[in-house]
C-alpha cells in the first residue's frame, strides 16, 4: 500500500497507468501507456495551505490527454526528459528545463518518454492573481489566457531545482517536517516566488519549423480518428486516407513522434478501453469476453496475452480489483 496523496504530504510507487492520472491534483487526464510493458512510476505530493506541488517520475513512455484543473493555474517544470518530449497542445517539442504554463481548464496533450519526470505546481486562481501582483505583474495577457511553453534559463533552473530537491527531501524525511501547517505555509511562499520567478524569466519556445508543426498536426488528426473509431476495424490505410498520406508515411509519423508504430498504438488504445471498462464493471461471468469483443478483440488467447504484456496482469485481475 502507498501513502494517500490526499493527506498533507506523501509518496507512493504505482504500476497501473490509470493511477498516473493522479500525477496532477484535480486535473482530468486520460493516460495511455506507449511502452510495451509496465514499469514502476513514483508520485509524490505536498499540499500546502493553498497550492499543491506534485512530483512524477514516470517509468514507461506515456501519452497524456485531458484538461488541467478548472479553478487553478498550473505550472509544469520538466526536471528530466531523456529523449525529446512533445507538447501537442502548444505544438512544441521539449526537454528538461522546459516549463508548461496552463490557465484554468487548459488542454494537456503531451508525449513523455521513458524515464521522464516533472514537478507541477497548481495554484488556485485567486491566489495566483495575488502572487502575480508581487512577482510577475507584467505577464502578457495572451499567455495568461492561453498558456505557453517556456524554456527556463540556467540560473532560474538551478534555483528551482534546489528548492524542489529540498521539498522532496522533506517529503521523504521520516521525522515529518511538513506535519505542521506553518512549515507548509513557508514552503508555499517559496514555491510561488521561485516558480513565478522562473516563469517571468522564461523564454517562450520558438514556433517550430513548418515540418515539425505539420507533423504534430497530422499526428493529432490521426489520433483523433483512431479514438473515434477504436471500436471499429481500423486499417493502416484508413488512417492514411484521413491524412492524405501513404501507409509508410503514417508509420514514420507515429514512430518519429511517439516511438511506437500506428498498429501498436491502435492496439494500445483498444486495450486501454477494455481496461477502463473492466475497472468500472461488476465481476460477473462472461464480462471479460463481452468487453473484449466490444473493443474488437475476437481471439481471447491473443487478447489476454497482449493485455498481460501491456499491463502486467490478466484481465480477470483487473475486473476483480476493488472499486475506487
Amino acid at each position: 500500500m502507498g501513502v494517500n496523496l490526499e493527506i498533507p504530504f506523501g509518496s507512493l510507487e504505482v504500476m497501473n497507468p490509470e493511477e498516473l492520472a493522479a500525477a496532477i491534483r484535480s486535473a482530468n487526464l486520460e493516460p495511455c501507456q506507449l511502452s510495451r510493458g509496465p514499469s514502476p512510476s513514483r508520485l509524490a505530493r505536498l499540499m500546502c495551505p493553498s497550492v499543491c506541488l506534485d512530483f512524477a517520475e514516470l517509468g514507461p513512455a506515456m501519452l497524456f490527454t485531458g484538461m488541467m484543473p478548472m479553478d487553478c493555474y498550473t505550472l509544469v517544470f520538466v526536471t528530466r526528459c531523456p529523449e525529446t518530449g512533445r507538447s501537442f497542445n502548444f505544438a512544441t517539442e521539449h526537454s528538461d528545463g522546459y516549463m508548461g504554463f496552463f490557465p484554468p481548464g487548459g488542454e494537456l496533450d503531451a508525449y513523455t518518454p521513458e524515464g521522464y519526470s516533472n514537478a507541477t505546481l497548481t495554484v488556485p486562481a485567486g491566489e495566483f492573481q495575488r502572487a502575480l501582483e508581487q512577482w510577475f505583474p507584467e505577464i502578457p495577457d495572451r499567455i495568461l489566457k492561453h498558456g505557453s511553453g517556456m524554456r527556463i534559463g540556467a540560473a532560474e533552473q538551478a534555483r528551482l531545482r534546489i528548492l524542489l530537491a529540498a521539498v522532496m527531501d522533506g517529503i521523504s524525511d521520516p521525522s515529518g517536517p511538513f506535519l505542521g501547517s506553518p512549515a507548509r505555509r513557508e514552503v508555499e511562499r517559496s514555491l510561488l516566488e521561485v516558480f513565478l520567478g522562473a516563469l517571468r524569466c522564461g523564454h517562450p519556445v520558438p514556433v517550430p519549423k513548418c515540418r515539425i508543426a505539420g507533423r504534430l498536426k497530422h499526428l493529432r488528426q490521426a489520433r483523433d480518428f483512431i479514438k473515434e473509431s477504436a471500436h471499429e476495424s481500423i486499417q493502416l490505410g484508413d488512417v492514411g486516407d484521413v491524412l492524405g498520406m501513404s501507409a509508410r508515411g503514417v508509420e514514420v509519423l507515429f514512430r518519429s513522434s511517439l516511438g511506437i508504430g500506428p498498429n501498436a498504438f491502435i492496439r494500445h488504445q483498444r486495450l486501454h478501453g477494455v481496461r477502463r471498462a473492466l475497472l468500472a464493471a461488476e465481476p460477473e461471468a462472461g464480462v471479460v469476453k463481452e468487453l473484449a469483443l466490444q473493443w474488437g478483440f475476437w481471439h481471447m488467447g491473443h487478447f489476454s496475452e497482449n493485455y498481460r504484456t501491456l499491463f502486467g496482469e490478466c484481465p480477470t485481475s483487473t475486473l476483480t480489483r476493488p472499486h475506487a
